[in-house]
């Protein structure tokens, strides 16, 4: 059976974790310094970023972030807040607008493929 760059990576993970419970090693994070959380977000706060920077309607903004028009629309009425992920979309969106978008439509492209 040939071996998968991905498969020797699974099995090497399991190892250091079968490691890491047995107490032979520690595992660290990661060596880049870990981010702040993303910021929370007013109501007012979401739909300025999908207004003033993305210029998108709810269906749209919706459909860029993987929600429902009712999951936008609750943020923006201050209903519910967004989670942590979805509030780091939010700060790329308003960051970077254009890469969202780049990475969607880079995603659509990949699946016609």
């Amino acid at each position: 059976m040939k071996k998968t760059k991905l498969g020797q990576e699974l099995i090497s993970g399991m190892m250091e974790i079968m490691a890491h419970q047995e107490g032979k090693i520690t595992l660290r994070t990661t060596k880049m310094e870990m981010p702040e959380p993303p910021p929370e977000l007013s109501a007012k706060e979401v739909s300025k970023i999908r207004v003033k920077r993305l210029h998108m309607s709810q269906g749209a903004f919706a459909k860029l972030l993987g929600v429902s028009v009712r999951v936008i629309q609750s943020w923006e009425q201050g209903e519910k807040k967004p989670s942590g992920a979805a509030r780091r979309l939010l700060q790329v969106a308003e960051q970077n607008p254009d890469a969202l978008v780049s990475a969607a439509a880079s995603r659509r492209r990949h699946k016609a493929s």
